[in-house]
């Protein structure tokens, strides 16, 4: 994963990131993990419940204007999961 996650990986992101932001009112994050921790995997924890739980931990809820949106990678299961807050649908 380093490989392709290196330094300038993440700094393209974090500038595509601010790009698009000073472009509308959304709020973007990227969340990147390599994979689900022993608890979740027995507890049947699928990418899109650890999505919204890091939404939470990221406060991403409680925006301005509701435009929190996440956007989450969880490596291992090659899975991408989008979570926006009421505010960014509209």
């Amino acid at each position: 994963m380093s490989a392709t996650f290196d330094d300038a990986a993440f700094e393209r992101i974090e500038s595509a990131i601010a790009n698009g932001e000073s472009r509308h009112r959304g709020e973007l994050r990227f969340a990147l993990e390599a994979e689900l921790d022993i608890y979740r995997l027995w507890s049947d924890a699928t990418p899109r419940d650890r999505a919204l739980e890091v939404f939470s931990q990221q406060g991403l809820w409680d925006t301005e204007e509701n435009t929190g949106v996440l956007i989450y990678l969880l490596w291992a299961d090659h899975a991408v999961e989008i979570v926006a807050d009421r505010g960014a649908h509209r």
